[in-house]
């Protein structure tokens, strides 16, 4: 079979600022204040009209940018990723009988709102279901069973998820220090990340998805192995499915959640497949590996939704001409890896996209320069 070429003509976002380092703060069941990462001025539960109306924020001026019709939207198939998904709507303590919901609720009432293609897909597989999302939509697209996809991450705030993690203790007291030695955890974000990819380039389109790929490592019920090995693996057939090789790639997006066996893993991987035994001492540490950059410092980590976000953020880095390191970074004996400094990404062409999800589902992905 022949592969059709897959371009993300657009994309948008509503995250954290990048470029703030600072958290806002929420209170716990208990009384403990932590940090969390917002695009609102206001942290709180949505009902399900007020996640409905995040949406409108997002995808509106997306679907006005791209001058999509209704015929081109009834062509347009949803892939949704997201960990939560709607439980921000459940009011606690309300009453006593089970909540339940439809996994595909948001996804269906998103197909009737903007009248999108009935054929709709639901991603929940932790932190990595929009990076999922994304693989699956571009495989689809590029087979030629599709035409148009629109992935979309979201994870909005609920207390559920943030007395889990604050239970697992894996929340900082200080701040997301990703890829950093002395990282003390996480800082937990909501957001929105919108993708629109079809088989074929508008003209504002500058990436290409080349694929990726996706695995579960039963290691643990909760992480991945932390000597890296199955991240490696994922990585090596990320590589593989989009015909690139380690020395292609000019840059990586870590997943970075700055836990300690999270960041361990995934910086084990990297060493792995990057650091070969013909580079010399001083080759490595004149950095002559391909450098990181990380959005969670930034946006916290968005869970589910960081696959869409962090995707559609480089977008915006691109049209920008920048990426602001986080503060940290600047120490570079405190970093696991070397982070990206450039005044501009001119010289950046294949990238990699990491995500490793909790319960150990690992994703990666390739996206490569379009220049028309």
């Amino acid at each position: 079979m022949t592969l059709r070429d897959v371009y993300l003509n657009a994309s948008d976002v509503l995250s954290a600022s990048l470029g703030c380092e600072k958290s806002s703060q929420i209170t716990t069941q208990e009384g403990t204040r932590v940090g969390f990462k917002s695009f609102r001025d206001e942290i709180s539960c949505n009902d399900f009209f007020g996640i409905l109306a995040h949406f409108d924020t997002l995808l509106l001026p997306l679907f006005k940018k791209l001058q999509l019709s209704a015929d081109e939207l009834a062509k347009t198939s949803l892939f949704l990723g997201s960990t939560s998904l709607d439980i921000s709507a459940v009011e606690l303590g309300a009453e006593d009988t089970l909540w339940l919901s439809k996994t595909d609720k948001i996804s269906q009432e998103l197909v009737k709102r903007y009248g999108l293609n009935e054929l709709e897909f639901t991603f929940s597989t932790a932190c990595t279901a929009s990076a999922n999302a994304c693989l699956y939509a571009t495989r689809l697209i590029a087979q030629g069973k599709i035409e148009h996809a629109l992935v979309i991450g979201c994870e909005f705030y609920n207390p559920l998820t943030v007395e889990g993690f604050k239970s697992l203790d894996l929340i900082s007291a200080t701040g997301l220090a990703a890829f950093a030695k002395g990282r003390s955890g996480l800082i937990l974000g909501e957001g929105l990340g919108a993708l629109y990819l079809s088989s074929t380039p508008t003209e504002q389109c500058n990436l290409r998805v080349l694929g990726g790929a996706s695995s579960c490592d039963t290691y643990s019920l909760t992480m991945t192995k932390e000597d890296g090995s199955h991240i490696a693996h994922v990585i090596n057939e990320c590589l593989t499915q989009t015909n690139i090789t380690c020395d292609d790639i000019d840059l990586i997006k870590v997943h970075g959640t700055a836990t300690l066996g999270n960041d361990e893993a995934e910086c084990n991987a990297l060493s792995s497949l990057f650091i070969r035994d013909s580079l010399t001492t001083d080759q490595i540490s004149a950095k002559q590996l391909p450098p990181i950059i990380a959005f969670k410092p930034y946006t916290g980590h968005t869970l589910g939704a960081c696959g869409a976000i962090e995707i559609a953020l480089f977008v915006k880095c691109l049209e920008l001409g920048s990426y602001t390191p986080p503060s940290y970074t600047h120490s570079e004996n405190e970093l696991m890896w070397p982070f990206y400094h450039g005044a501009h990404f001119n010289n950046v062409d294949t990238v990699l996209f990491n995500y490793f999800g909790f319960g150990g589902n690992n994703a990666a992905l390739v996206l490569q320069r379009y220049k028309g």
